[in-house]
């Protein structure tokens, strides 16, 4: 029976109708993930200079790297923002049990099996310890990205009950819900300044990410015209602006590359939420612009970027072990050529990390990896 029919013998009912929102367009999406893995490879290209591992605090070196990191830092959120904005539109015919079905493929087995390969691999480049290898795995963190399997994997089984928060709920109130979410997760992440607190397990590393799932159904299913991308323009330049200044200014003030600075560049953070808004909507923007361009240049485009798109995942996965590798044969300098060096690693590790996961999505078996 459907929710506005009236029982037999009852009064009519009061329960609120569904939310039938039509199915948006993601015929921008493909740009949009590729977009955001070449932003993760440059982020952990550029990260060792911005940390002065391999750049002085304020050099020329440590600005160009901090200002394109800035501006970089926007591609996690995305990626869990699209999840939110393809998963959480409501559908009649498929129940938890089968969605749990279809996501096991897409996550389970990628995420059991790049942990257990990125801890044998850094026991063997490190010779790090048996009971570390667990901690970090207990921890949601046998890596510096995986962290971002545990998360989704943590929102997939949210997903079926978020689906009726989504179908029943005024938009208003979604809109409160994922404010409320993200505030919670920026409070967290302040709280964890305080020496002694916080941290995070396999468990519930997704729990920050709540907010960002849920604004990306909101901003999916919003109005894609010109206002849209005025906003998004303006959001990005704010955010990503606030984000450079205040990370340098926190680091200024400390004399060196700290907590404080590692707050204001945290995804949680107030000025990177609102960058990664911003960067949501210039990149559904510009993808729905490419994909109504006509004429065989840009169908090839497209065909491009939709390969790409397929191998995004897999990219992300193994790019941090071609980045390391890559260091670890070439090495790192200092100075004014480590700015230069991180671009010729980032691009390297791009071009490596695609030509190894299509060469691996064509194996039988190894496929459901990646």
């Amino acid at each position: 029976m459907r929710v506005d029919e009236t029982p037999a013998g009852g009064p009519a009912s009061t329960k609120r109708a569904p939310n039938h929102t039509a199915a948006p367009a993601t015929n921008w999406i493909d740009l949009a993930r590729v977009c955001a893995m070449g932003a993760v490879v440059l982020v952990h290209a550029f990260s060792p200079l911005v940390s002065t591992t391999h750049a002085e605090l304020g050099s020329h070196s440590w600005w160009a790297a901090h200002v394109f990191d800035s501006a970089l830092r926007w591609c996690v959120p995305v990626f869990v923002m699209i999840s939110g904005g393809l998963l959480l539109r409501p559908r009649e015919h498929e129940d938890a049990a089968a969605f749990y079905r279809k996501r096991w493929a897409k996550i389970g087995v990628p995420l059991i099996v790049w942990t257990v390969a990125y801890l044998a691999w850094e026991r063997w480049r490190d010779g790090i310890a048996a009971s570390d290898a667990v901690a970090a795995a207990s921890s949601g963190t046998p890596s510096i990205h995986l962290y971002f399997l545990y998360v989704i994997a943590g929102l997939y089984l949210l997903t079926p009950f978020l689906r009726t928060v989504v179908a029943y709920t005024s938009r208003a109130g979604l809109w409160w819900f994922a404010g409320l979410a993200l505030g919670i997760g920026a409070a967290d992440q302040l709280l964890g300044l305080v020496e002694g607190v916080g941290g995070s397990t396999a468990a519930t590393q997704f729990l920050p990410f709540l907010g960002y799932y849920l604004l990306g159904w909101l901003l999916m299913t919003s109005d894609p015209g010109p206002r849209a991308l005025r906003y998004g323009a303006v959001l990005f330049t704010g955010g990503v602006t606030a984000t450079a200044v205040g990370a340098w200014a926190a680091a200024a003030v400390a004399g060196e590359w700290g907590t404080g600075a590692e707050y204001v560049y945290d995804f949680l953070s107030p000025t990177m939420v609102v960058a990664s808004v911003g960067a949501f909507l210039l990149l559904r923007s510009a993808g729905l612009k490419l994909a109504a361009i006509g004429g065989p240049a840009a169908r090839r485009i497209g065909r491009v970027v939709s390969v790409l798109s397929g191998l995004s995942f897999g990219v992300y996965l193994v790019h941090v072990m071609v980045l390391n590798t890559l260091r670890d044969i070439g090495g790192t300098p200092d100075g004014a050529a480590a700015f230069l060096a991180a671009c010729g690693y980032g691009a390297a590790t791009a071009v490596i990390s695609i030509v190894l996961v299509a060469v691996v999505q064509r194996i039988p078996y190894l496929r459901a990896t990646v």
